[in-house]
């Protein structure tokens, strides 16, 4: 929680897909002791929620309606449910997966839940993670950080992820969803991903989970003090 000896402050990090950004943002929220908000996670829940209802990236009206009337909370320890459903087990399958760019990228749900994030952000110091916190959500967090790992590591990586929650994970299919969603990211119109130019980028290909843990911890410290 913020205090006087700690003011408020975010602590932003982005970077491609699997490259640690939710499990080191989680880590480094706790040790840190401030809330963290997983905002990948809310485009998640806007493809599960949009592929159950059979919608498609191109009827952008109902789509924009449906995310406009969701209702959103993060609790203490940053899980997010939507409309008060817990949604973290679905939206990591290879369906969502597969989908989530098409609907991200959608200029209407970026707008829409931008707000929902910053309101979140702003009422208690955090670790905000995603593609574009800190370009475009949170251009003036005090920490800014930008993560990357080349895509054999991060498909392993989400694999492994994939199989310790009990869901199946093929490597050469993690590996072409995660190819084509950098491209897919990275080239779109609105909110593409990039890197902010204050940024620190780190590369996690060759780190262990603690050091990249370490690095983030022990830079906002030093700078707290």
């Amino acid at each position: 929680m913020d205090s006087p000896s700690r003011p408020h402050f975010i602590l932003a990090i982005d970077g491609v897909s699997g490259s640690g950004k939710s499990s080191t943002a989680k880590t480094v929220a706790k040790q840190l002791g401030i809330l963290h908000l997983d905002t990948g996670a809310m485009y998640r829940a806007v493809t599960l929620l949009a592929l159950e209802k059979r919608l498609q990236p191109g009827q952008i009206r109902e789509i924009e309606t449906m995310v406009e009337a969701l209702h959103w909370d993060a609790d203490s320890q940053g899980k997010l449910t939507v409309d008060g459903r817990d949604l973290s087990r679905e939206i990591r399958t290879d369906r969502v997966t597969a989908a989530v760019s098409d609907f991200a990228r959608i200029p209407e749900v970026r707008h829409s839940l931008v707000p929902v994030q910053r309101a979140i952000g702003m009422r208690q110091s955090a670790v905000v993670e995603g593609r574009d916190m800190a370009t475009v959500v949170f251009p003036d967090a005090r920490f800014k950080f930008f993560m990357s790992a080349s895509p054999e590591v991060r498909a392993r990586r989400r694999v492994m992820e994939l199989h310790s929650m009990g869901l199946p994970g093929d490597y050469a299919q993690v590996l072409a969803n995660l190819s084509e969603r950098d491209s897919k990211d990275s080239g779109r119109e609105h909110s593409p991903l990039s890197i902010a130019a204050d940024a620190i980028e780190i590369d996690t290909s060759g780190l262990t989970f603690d050091g990249q843990v370490a690095i983030i911890v022990t830079h906002v410290l030093k700078n707290l003090a």
